[in-house]
């Protein structure tokens, strides 16, 4: 089967990790090629995967260009059994260029339906397109219902993760404390909030580290300015981009997720997988669907800033109870693995071709 990924570019998200992860674990079985419309890549393909980046200045307008750059590399190219692409923007793109060239179409969303800072545009394409794709994704059960009343065709297809072959034991681990994620969003992020509940925390416990790992100018100069104000940039790493998150989380042993908003969250799925202990907000949706409360990790109230610095100095200052959740993080996941996750889209495969 011939599959074509696309998206605006690989600049380091989590939507982008999964999307890289896919069409590589899909290049194994099918021809997989993985399209692009703005020159910035921080992730590596697979050898098995070709690169494509339709960058050519057609119109002014990015949409149009990319749209019009689609159908330009489509007539001069054969055209794929399948096109899947992530989130309304991109969706928008593909939906038209198949709609136009008689190509199916699957859109995934990693964000919940809730996120309050989606915008009027994102909202219009879900409304008035996302009806037309063959198949759209959602993370979890949370957003079937809003996305059926849209009269998408839609079902539920998790984030797949890598589970690694071996896990460093956890007593190697240095006191360092984890936040991942895109620092140009660290409203939805919560890192924001979450470095003035640390801050007292990072005092009391001078031999702990916060680690923070991501890319995005002004989520850090605002980060930085926080950790200033609190007088704790001793003890704050800011690592940017990371491209080897595995070892940077098997040499953790504490992962926060503070969030406001997640899908089903790709740091807190591989940080279980990585055997760290895990404690995170029960945001709306996917922690829930990841945690069992003292059993893999710790469900914090959302956005409730002192149960989180209770929870997180006991975490901190228990070490049989970092010790065990972490032992109990990476069976957790196991469902979630690649092969599994893979086994979901070929039966997706197989459904939109009416096998």
């Amino acid at each position: 089967m011939k599959i074509d990924f696309s998206i605006d570019k690989l600049s380091g998200g989590g939507a982008e990790r999964v999307m890289v992860t896919l069409a590589n674990g899909l290049s194994e079985k099918h021809e997989v090629r993985l399209i692009t419309f703005t020159p910035e890549d921080k992730y590596k393909v697979s050898s098995n995967v070709k690169r494509v980046k339709l960058n050519h200045k057609s119109f002014k307008n990015h949409t149009l260009k990319s749209i019009n750059n689609l159908i330009r590399y489509y007539s001069q190219s054969h055209k794929p059994d399948i096109l899947i692409t992530f989130m309304p923007y991109n969706a928008l793109i593909a939906i038209v260029v198949g709609l136009i060239l008689r190509i199916d179409v699957i859109v995934s969303e990693h964000i919940n339906h809730t996120f309050n800072k989606k915008t009027k545009k994102d909202l219009f394409i879900q409304k008035r397109f996302y009806r037309f794709a063959k198949h759209l994704t959602v993370l979890t059960k949370y957003d079937i219902e809003y996305f059926k009343n849209m009269k998408a065709n839609v079902s539920v297809m998790p984030n797949p993760i890598n589970i690694p072959d071996d896990i460093n034991p956890f007593q190697n681990r240095k006191k360092q404390i984890l936040l991942v994620g895109s620092l140009n969003r660290i409203y939805q992020k919560g890192f924001d909030a979450f470095l003035p509940v640390i801050a007292p925390l990072l005092k009391k416990h001078e031999d702990w580290k916060l680690k923070i790992l991501g890319n995005g100018d002004e989520g850090m100069a605002l980060l930085k300015k926080i950790a200033s104000e609190n007088n704790i940039t001793n003890q704050v790493i800011f690592a940017g981009f990371c491209s080897n998150i595995e070892q940077e989380m098997q040499s953790s042993q504490i992962f926060v997720l503070p969030s406001r908003h997640e899908g089903l969250p790709m740091g807190l799925m591989e940080a279980l997988s990585n055997g760290m202990a895990c404690i995170a907000y029960d945001c709306i949706s996917g922690p829930s669907e990841l945690i069992e409360h003292e059993t893999n990790g710790l469900l914090i109230e959302n956005q409730n800033g002192k149960q989180m610095f209770l929870e997180l100095n006991r975490l901190i200052e228990d070490s049989y109870l970092r010790e065990r959740l972490a032992n109990n993080s990476a069976e957790s996941v196991k469902k979630y693995s690649l092969d599994v996750i893979l086994s979901k889209w070929e039966n997706l495969f197989n459904t939109s071709n009416g096998k």
